[in-house]
């Protein structure tokens, strides 16, 4: 008898699990957004809305928490002499 279903991925998947809160008001086009996907294609959407944008602002937070840490490096180093 042959196996039923998908076959299986021969890499193990991560799980990740995420909650939060929406706020009815602040978030209405984030709520509009995921009534509108399809049962069952949250995953999809959500990975293919981070990969066409939602990362940049990781980008843009991590480049200028490096340029505050250098700032403040080099204030602390201005105050010692060598």
């Amino acid at each position: 008898m042959s196996q039923r279903g998908r076959p299986k991925n021969p890499e193990r998947s991560v799980r990740i699990v995420l909650s939060g809160y929406l706020n009815p008001e602040y978030d209405a086009d984030i709520l509009a957004w995921l009534n509108a996907i399809p049962k069952g294609q949250r995953m999809n959407a959500l990975k293919t809305a981070l990969r066409n944008g939602g990362l940049e602002q990781e980008q843009s937070l991590t480049s200028n928490l490096s340029d505050e840490s250098q700032s403040a490096a080099d204030a602390l180093l201005a105050n010692w002499e060598f």
